[in-house]
């Protein structure tokens, strides 16, 4: 009888255990539906924030998208740049399905930058997980905000807007899968397989992969640390991946008799440290602030930037939370400018922003990062969230809509010559402009593009040195003003047409970069 009833309560007790386990995971479930509900709500809007600034509709072919992408209208290996030929390969690809349509190529542009947004998100809770100490449950929402933040970071607008700077964020993408499959290394061999081909595939796209072997060691180097694995198990995947970036580098080196592209490897053994230490201070203030026509607002913004940064650091070092990953994202985000350093950025202008597309994902990481260890919370942390977003999708829209406007120039000029490839007299381009609000409009290609759009002989063409001009207007009139109202006036004697470029003088003004 004794049995009996023990054998009964023991019954009762597993099927309460069997009722408590469904319970528990459908709660588990419904919660994780709710998380993933609300992360994918999450990305949708900033997809449809992102495109409504982007507009990638309303973009157009600039400065040398003109002169290089005729040239894969045959062969992509005609291309000077022979070392990117994963990004040659897309525009014979392009061109191809769109020939003169700039729209679709900058579709494209969008969706590798969208898909690039989409793996920061996996990178990052990649690296939370394995090296960051937040909680388990802030992993996923840290992990959106950094992917969302990337998608309208401000200051990487050359690889998202001008078709020729796909290549910085294609790159981006085989660094983003590269590294992703690394660090998955311990599920089998084929993951460490994988992130070398990625990585090859990445070289063959963009000089910023440089950087790929030194992150690879700092993410081995913390493994060891946190005590996951030995030194010796762990050393041989860093020294493979060192073996097979020095092998590329001389296989280029005897095969094209150079490491890097046209212009980069003419300078990338210029040793002028004055001149290396001002390009690191530009690459690295550039990341942060926008450019200025006027050198003394730049100078204004580096101090308030460096006077914010201090803070930042001073809170950081005062609650410690300066930890393994906060390391390896600082080091990496540094690192991943010392490829460009030699070419610098402009402070005037947009122009060389893509080589800022690979360090803004380090950048994004450890701005969110460092902001969820300070253990901000409430209201505060609301504020610095908006005035974050805010600020990047203001200086966001501000150069959407001059890229926009800048193709429309351009655009407009093709349209408005069209007409003239019937006749046989001189064509004169008075105020003719080669840059607007800092864009190279048509420093260059401009007489190939007539050849392209309009089948035009450009020996008719002339415009006069004294008539290039660069078209600039304020910040502060990016409010009210949102278009460029331009009108095109001509004069015609018996043999010359003298075509120029009329617009509101009131908004605009124009300036020669070079005496900023």
């Amino acid at each position: 009888m004794k049995s009996a009833y023990l054998c009964c309560l023991k019954g009762i007790d597993t099927k309460s255990n069997q009722i408590n386990s469904i319970f528990g995971k459908t709660q588990y479930f419904c919660l994780m539906s709710k998380q993933n509900w609300t992360l994918a709500i999450f990305s949708f809007s900033f997809t449809v924030i992102s495109f409504i600034i982007y507009k990638p509709f309303a973009l157009y072919f600039l400065n040398d998208d003109l002169l290089i992408i005729p040239l894969n209208k045959m062969d992509f290996l005609s291309q000077p740049h022979t070392f990117r030929i994963i990004h040659e390969m897309l525009l014979t690809l392009e061109y191809h399905l769109f020939g003169k349509e700039a729209t679709g190529y900058h579709y494209i542009q969008y969706i590798v930058h969208l898909l690039c947004s989409v793996l920061v998100y996996f990178f990052s809770m990649n690296l939370l997980k394995q090296y960051g100490n937040l909680k388990e449950s802030e992993n996923g929402l840290v992990s959106a905000l950094i992917a969302a933040f990337f998608s309208v970071y401000a200051f990487h607008s050359e690889a998202t807007l001008w078709i020729l700077g796909t290549t910085a964020s294609l790159a981006t993408v085989f660094f983003l899968l590269s590294t992703i499959t690394y660090m998955k290394r311990d599920n089998g061999i084929s993951y460490f397989i994988c992130s070398l081909l990625f990585f090859q595939l990445g070289l063959l796209t963009y000089e910023s992969n440089w950087v790929a072997p030194f992150f690879i060691f700092l993410l081995s180097w913390a493994t060891v640390k946190r005590k996951q694995r030995e030194w010796k198990k762990e050393k041989i995947y860093p020294i493979i991946y060192g073996v097979y970036f020095t092998t590329n580098l001389l296989i280029r080196r005897l095969i094209a008799g150079k490491y890097s592209d046209v212009y980069g490897d003419k300078q990338l053994f210029s040793i002028d440290a004055k001149r290396l230490f001002y390009n690191g201070i530009c690459l690295f203030v550039r990341c942060f602030v926008p450019p200025s026509f006027s050198s003394t607002c730049f100078i204004i913004f580096t101090i308030g930037l460096f006077i914010i940064l201090s803070f930042c650091l001073k809170e950081i070092m005062n609650k410690k939370v300066c930890d393994i990953l906060v390391l390896i994202l600082s080091l990496s985000f540094l690192a991943s400018l010392v490829p460009v350093l030699t070419l610098g950025i402009s402070t005037h202008s947009r122009e060389s922003e893509r080589y800022l597309y690979l360090p803004s994902v380090f950048l994004c990481l450890l701005i969110f990062y460092s902001l969820f260890k300070l253990s901000i919370t409430g209201a505060k942390l609301y504020i610095i969230l908006i005035c974050l977003f805010a600020y990047n999708i203001f200086f966001l829209y501000i150069n959407a809509r001059d890229y926009a406007v800048a193709g429309n120039i351009a655009k407009s000029y093709y349209t408005h010559l069209e007409k003239e490839k019937k006749d046989t007299g001189k064509i004169v381009l008075v105020k003719f402009p080669q840059q607007f609000n800092g864009l190279p409009l048509f420093r260059l290609g401009f007489k190939e593009g007539l050849v392209w759009m309009d089948s035009i002989d450009t020996n008719r063409v002339e415009i006069p040195k004294d008539e290039e001009l660069n078209v600039n207007s304020s910040y502060a009139r990016a409010v009210t003003r949102s278009n460029f109202d331009f009108t095109f006036k001509e004069s015609k004697t018996d043999s010359n047409k003298t075509i120029e470029l009329v617009y509101d003088s009131t908004y605009f003004s124009t300036a020669d970069f070079n005496k900023q």
